[in-house]
C-alpha cells in the first residue's frame, strides 16, 4: 500500500510540475531549512560470540588417566577438577623417596661423627691420614646421595599435587584430548578452556564503515536469547581484512560476563556508537545525487524560484546528511517534488514562511 501511495504522489508532482511550468505557474514543492544539530552515527554489524581468551592445560604426569568429569561445552569454574590421575605409583615413589631421605640422613649424620672421631685421633698422632680422607669422601658421597633423594622426594611431592587437573579460570569446554583409561605424558595437551568472564562480540561491519570505526567506541550488543537486555561493551580490536563475499570486516566488542550468561556461538545485532558533533545537516532525501561523486540540492530562494546548487556532504546519520559547503543555516532545501524540478523553476512551498523556525 505504501509503494502503491509513493508511486501516485510522484506521478502527481511530476503532472503537477509540467503543467506548472508550461503555464509560468509555481510548482508546489515541500522544503526544510538546513539546521546545525548533533549527529551522532551508529554502526551496526550482526555476528557472535567468542571466548574472550584461550587457556591450553597440558599434562605434568606420566601416569594413566582415572577420570574426566568434564565434556565439550561444559562451563566450569575456577578450581573446579578437570581429570584425575591414578596415584599409586606416585605414592609408592613418595613413600621410597622418604625412606632414602632418612636413611641417607642418619647415614650422614654416623659418617659426620665417624669423620670427627678420625680427625680426633690424627691430631693425636693416633689416628691415619688415609682414614680422615675416606672418611671424608664417604661423608661427601652420603651428601651426593642426600640431595639426589631430597630432589625426588620434592619431585614426588610436586607429581601428586599434579594427579588433580583444576580448572584456573571460569570458562568453557573448548577441547577435550583425553579420556579416562589413556596414559598421558608431561608436555602433552589435555584441554582447552575459553575464558567467559569477559567475551568477544565478533561483529560484521560493512566496509564502507572502516574508517568509522574506532578501538575504544562504546557498544550495545542485543540477542534473541535475551530479548529484554542490552549488554554494553566497548570496541576491543578491528581485523581490516574485507570479506571478498560480504563485503564486511570484523570488529570485535568486548563485553563482561560475569554470570557467564553469554557463551561462544550466541548470535546477536551490535551497535557502535560514534561520539556525536554539531553539524550542518539536512534530510539525505533531500540529495539529488547522493551516490555519485557530485552532490546537489535545490534552495529555495527568497525569490520564489528554486536553485540547484552544489554541495559536500560529510557524515550520514540516520536518514540526515552532515553539509560541509555549499549550503547557509536556516536555507530552505526541498525535500519533496525536487526529482521533478529544474534550475529556477518557480516553486510554492507550504513550509517556506517556516524557513528561519
Amino acid at each position: 500500500m505504501g509503494a502503491l501511495v509513493f508511486k501516485t504522489v510522484t506521478k502527481v508532482i511530476k503532472t503537477d510540475s509540467a503543467k506548472a511550468r508550461a503555464l509560468g505557474q509555481p510548482i508546489p514543492v515541500q522544503t526544510v531549512p538546513a539546521r546545525v544539530q548533533m549527529l551522532g552515527e551508529v554502526i551496526g554489524g550482526s555476528g557472535s560470540v567468542e571466548q574472550g581468551n584461550t587457556v591450553v592445560l597440558t599434562g605434568q604426569l606420566d601416569a594413566q588417566v582415572l577420570e574426566v568429569p568434564v565434556k565439550l561445552g561444559d562451563v566450569v569454574k575456577k578450581g573446579q577438577v578437570l581429570a584425575r590421575w591414578d596415584d599409586r605409583l606416585i605414592q609408592a615413589a613418595l613413600q621410597a623417596n622418604r625412606e632414602s631421605v632418612a636413611s641417607n640422613t642418619s647415614k650422614i649424620r654416623d659418617l659426620t661423627r665417624q669423620l670427627s672421631r678420625y680427625e680426633a685421633l690424627a691430631k693425636k698422632k693416633m689416628g691415619s691420614p688415609v682414614d680422615v680422607e675416606k672418611s671424608r669422601i664417604a661423608l661427601g658421597d652420603a651428601r651426593e646421595v642426600l640431595a639426589k633423594a631430597t630432589l625426588a622426594l620434592r619431585q614426588s611431592e610436586v607429581d601428586l599435587e599434579q594427579t588433580n587437573l583444576v580448572s584456573p579460570i571460569d570458562g568453557i569446554v573448548l577441547e577435550r584430548l583425553v579420556n579416562p583409561g589413556e596414559i598421558t605424558h608431561r608436555g602433552q595437551i589435555l584441554l582447552k578452556i575459553g575464558s567467559l568472564e569477559t567475551v568477544l562480540m565478533a561483529a560484521k561491519v560493512t566496509e564502507e564503515k572502516l574508517h568509522s570505526v574506532e578501538q575504544g567506541l562504546p557498544a550495545e550488543t542485543s540477542f534473541p536469547a535475551f530479548p529484554n537486555e542490552a549488554f554494553q561493551g566497548k570496541v576491543l580490536k578491528i581485523d581490516p581484512n574485507i570479506d571478498v563475499v560480504t563485503r564486511t570486516f570484523t570488529t570485535y566488542i568486548e563485553i563482561d560476563n560475569p554470570d557467564l550468561r553469554l557463551k561462544p556461538g550466541l548470535s546477536g545485532f551490535t551497535r557502535i556508537r560514534r561520539g556525536g558533533k554539531n553539524a550542518l545537516a539536512i534530510p539525505s532525501i533531500a540529495i539529488t545525487n547522493p551516490s555519485g561523486e557530485e552532490a546537489f540540492v535545490f534552495v529555495a530562494g527568497d525569490d520564489g524560484h528554486a536553485r540547484l546548487r552544489k554541495v559536500h556532504t560529510g557524515a550520514v546519520v540516520n536518514a540526515l546528511t552532515e553539509i560541509t559547503s555549499g549550503l547557509a543555516e536556516g536555507e530552505n532545501v526541498v525535500t519533496v517534488g525536487q526529482l521533478y524540478l529544474k534550475d529556477n523553476d518557480k516553486i510554492q512551498s507550504p513550509t517556506k514562511s517556516n524557513s528561519r523556525s
